[in-house]
């Protein structure tokens, strides 16, 4: 290992790995020699389902906090919850969950029925990833000066989903996987003609 590479996610830390003047008996070898894209590639394109599946589980905890939180935090006589600019953001939250969860849904339900699913898992994990951010920044927002202390998740979990619009492959990756597929008529557009 050459190095830790310290990020802002602090539950797991990538790695640097080094390999000098290494030798792997046939036996060892994973698929075919050369073919280690096409393996690595398949590897991202099937990740990309829990993956997104990871950041709509700390969406929906985020949602659950905040919901609860304005039932009980009182301002000016009112519970936060009476608040349209609260309400507003409780159910951007919900609609940012809810789209993340059905395209992860289709995106599982492709793969595991055998068909090509390369551009639901990047819409899944784009989608998922950057609702995931805006989900926990809204729960933030909805708990005010609370939100962004230590006493409660919200704050670290905002650091840490900021790395999932990067890993496994950026936002930006996932648009060019799925505008060639869908150029290319790999993906077909689900808009009637």
């Amino acid at each position: 290992m050459r190095r830790i590479v310290h990020v802002l996610r602090s539950t797991s830390y990538p790695t640097e790995l080094t390999f000098d003047d290494v030798r792997v008996p046939a036996k060892n070898v994973v698929g075919e020699v050369g073919g280690g894209f096409a393996l690595a590639n398949d590897r991202l394109t099937r990740n990309r389902i829990p993956y997104s599946a990871q950041c709509i589980g700390v969406s929906v905890a985020s949602q659950r906090m905040a919901v609860a939180y304005s039932k009980q935090r009182v301002t000016f006589g009112e519970p936060l919850s009476s608040r349209q600019a609260i309400q507003w953001m409780l159910v951007d939250n919900e609609v940012d969950i809810r789209t993340s969860r059905w395209l992860t849904l289709a995106a599982a339900e492709k793969a595991d029925s055998g068909k090509p699913f390369r551009f639901e898992t990047a819409m899944a994990k784009l989608v998922a990833t950057e609702a995931a951010g805006r989900v926990i920044d809204r729960a933030i927002q909805v708990h005010g000066g609370l939100g962004v202390s230590k006493d409660l998740p919200l704050e670290r979990w905002y650091r840490e989903v900021r790395i999932r619009r990067i890993g496994e492959g950026p936002s930006e990756v996932q648009r060019v996987i799925m505008a060639r597929d869908l150029l290319s008529g790999d993906a077909k557009s689900e808009i009637p003609a």
